[in-house]
């Protein structure tokens, strides 16, 4: 797990700007890396008198050089490294092959290196034990195809020097791990964060008002778009190729794509269902636990967290590390049902009490360690905080089971969605808007959220979906944001397009793409990586997710149990009264918590200069009248503190 930083020069060579912008963006990720470092320039560089100035003040034992073509496009290349696998100094990134003209460097985990190594045979000649070093030979032997045999989650560089200097850029296909960049005429930059990038000093720190907008409608910005106007997240399943001409994109996995492939000839039976996906769980989960750093299970005492620590003691001879987070709000807190787990496997189990004092002294990090506003993250940062001071520098985590397995609740209401929406479609348009309009009023004679059926005037998919997910309307994003109509564009272009299948199957691949991906994903890995631990997700396995999701949804719902595949999965592995209660999530007690500081968080967002001041006092004084739900006055909170903590750096 590591940050990863870069330029590729399109035109000119490498100056001491440029590598003075790098060294930049690796200081700015050391929390990413705190274990080692390296530096690749080109040989040639050291001739420029700045240029050789600057490197004479860094360890030459972890600065590389390439023999760059004479008149081609030059590249720096940096990396911080987190030590998970092998964590000898071979490990060392960028790291380059035996000739110097490949190099490599990577945020992340290859779950199947050691299958992959297995498969080089002879081909290869390997100098260190890291999935790093099997990448970089991978794409000697596979091509630009490397990153469609990679099994994990990733970010990586790979540079070619010669003959025709190119990068190949690649994310992991959920999105998991993060990659940024920034293009103009003379240079491509691009870090593992946003602020890594601004911090270049090359790149305009103009804000997006369109990803503002996105952020008050859906509770975080969707990819491509980020906060910073012409800085883009590299799309999930993606990879780009970066030569003299510039960055184009290429996609090498599609989930619809790869569900259609893995759906069966025929409907297995329930029990062949049922063994198949156990068995990839058991080799997800195995694949997950190799590390040579400590390792735990973040455990909620949901069913996904309890599935995985069942799944991990398996065969294991030191108890497992499980960390839970508890509120005094017993009745907000999951404790209870992860000790029943911690106590029937016998893991060495840590309980971390939260008050909402210490959780408000800690909100200036919080906030400065936020990479783009979120309306979630900050019960990562606390658990994740635990784990370091447990001394773990690897969790893992139960995020993604609820899309993978349908423990959604709208998943089993998708019968009443879709009534909603037929009726809504047969609707002339003025009808549609008035009934929006009526909800609205609903909404604000005490039934938060309704407001949202404005989403339905067009009903599609995904106007269903921000009904279900959505967090303020396009009308009121534009209004606290003070924008003209059409200021923001449409939140259903952020959405991916509506593909031929039922209402159920759209919201999970919405889910997956946005909540998941944007959001959850998202907030786990600057979180976490603010903490310098390292957050695996087993359910989020390529193989098992396309496995199940190929599935009919008989398989996944049976009207009695959450997430019964996933259950009989685990044969009988978790205590009936962790699964056999009402869904409760993963969060904290916001509301009450937040309305015991109203005053002043109220009187933070009226400092803002982003928000208009009426606009706010009107969500302050929903909420305080229990007609809005505390996400949105928490949205203002985080769009204001994440636009002072970035006057802050850029200050700075």
């Amino acid at each position: 797990m590591c940050g990863i930083a870069g330029i590729f020069r399109l035109t000119g060579s490498v100056s001491a700007e440029d590598i003075g912008a790098v060294l930049r963006m690796m200081d700015a990720q050391v929390h990413r890396g705190p274990d080692d470092w390296g530096l690749l320039v080109p040989e040639v560089a050291s001739a420029d008198s700045e240029v050789r100035l600057l490197l004479e003040h860094l360890d030459p034992d972890h600065i590389r050089t390439y023999a760059a073509v004479p008149g081609a496009p030059p590249v720096v290349l940096c990396s911080r490294r987190l030590s998970i696998i092998d964590r000898s100094p071979r490990g060392r990134m960028p790291m380059g092959g035996d000739d110097g003209r490949r190099w490599v460097a990577h945020n992340g985990e290859i779950y199947n290196h050691r299958e992959l190594r297995a498969e080089l045979g002879g081909a290869a000649t390997f100098r260190s034990a890291t999935d790093t070093e099997v990448l970089l030979r991978g794409w000697d032997a596979w091509g630009d195809g490397v990153a469609e045999r990679l099994r994990g989650m990733f970010a990586f560089a790979l540079f070619e020097a010669s003959p025709r200097p190119r990068l190949l850029l690649g994310r992991d296909r959920f999105g998991i791990k993060p990659l940024y960049s920034y293009e103009d005429r003379t240079r491509v930059v691009f870090a593992s964060e946003i602020r890594a990038v601004v911090t270049s000093g090359l790149v305009p720190d103009e804000t997006s008002p369109e990803a503002l907008g996105r952020f008050l409608e859906l509770g975080s910005v969707p990819a491509p778009l980020t906060t910073v106007k012409d800085v883009r997240a590299l799309p999930a399943g993606h990879v780009a190729h970066v030569d003299a001409d510039g960055l184009r994109l290429t996609r090498y996995w599609s989930l619809d794509a790869a569900v259609e492939a893995a759906r069966p000839p025929s409907p297995p039976s329930r029990a062949e269902a049922v063994a198949s996906t156990r068995a990839l769980l058991d080799e997800t989960v195995g694949l997950h636990l190799v590390s040579d750093a400590p390792l735990g299970v973040f455990l909620s005492g949901g069913v996904d967290s309890a599935g995985l620590v069942a799944l991990a003691v398996a065969g294991r001879e030191r108890p497992l590390t499980t960390l839970t987070v508890a509120f005094d709000e017993a009745e907000l807190s999951e404790a209870r049902y992860a000790r029943l787990v911690a106590d029937r496997y016998g893991t060495d189990h840590r309980e971390i009490v939260v008050r909402s004092g210490s959780v408000f002294d800690e909100l200036p990090r919080f906030f400065a360690a936020m990479d783009q506003p979120t309306v979630d993250g900050l019960n990562t940062w606390c658990v994740s905080r635990a784990a370091r001071e447990a001394g773990l520098s690897v969790v893992l985590s139960g995020l993604g089971g609820d899309e993978v397995f349908w423990g959604y609740c709208h998943l089993r209401s998708v019968a009443a969605l879709a009534g909603a929406r037929r009726v809504m479609a047969a609707l002339p348009r003025p009808a549609r808007r008035g009934l929006a309009r009526l909800a609205a009023a609903c909404a604000g004679l005490g039934r938060p959220g309704l407001d949202r059926a404005a989403y339905l005037e067009a009903p599609s998919a995904a106007g269903v979906y921000l009904l279900i997910r959505g967090l303020f309307t396009e009308v009121q994003a534009r209004g606290l944001l003070g924008l003209e109509a059409g200021g923001l564009g449409n939140a259903r272009a952020a959405l991916p397009p509506e593909a031929a299948h039922g209402l159920r199957e759209a919201l999970t691949r919405f889910d997956i793409s946005h909540y998941l991906g944007n959001q959850l994903l998202r907030d786990t890995d600057v979180m976490s990586m603010a903490h310098s631990v390292e957050t695996r997700v087993p359910y989020l396995d390529h193989r098992l997710v396309q496995h199940v999701l190929a599935l009919p949804a008989s398989m996944k719902l049976d009207g009695a149990r959450p997430k019964p595949l996933l259950l009989d999965a685990l044969a009988d592995r978790l205590p009936r009264a962790v699964w056999d209660r009402p869904k409760m999530g993963f969060t904290f007690p916001m509301d009450r918590w937040m309305r015991a500081r109203a005053g002043d968080l109220r009187a933070l967002c009226l400092e803002s200069k982003r928000l208009e001041r009426r606009s706010v006092e009107d969500v302050w004084d929903a909420f305080a009248r229990r007609r809005a739900h505390w996400s949105r006055p928490w949205a203002l909170v985080t769009l204001a503190r994440f636009e002072a903590a970035r006057r802050g750096r850029v200050a700075a």
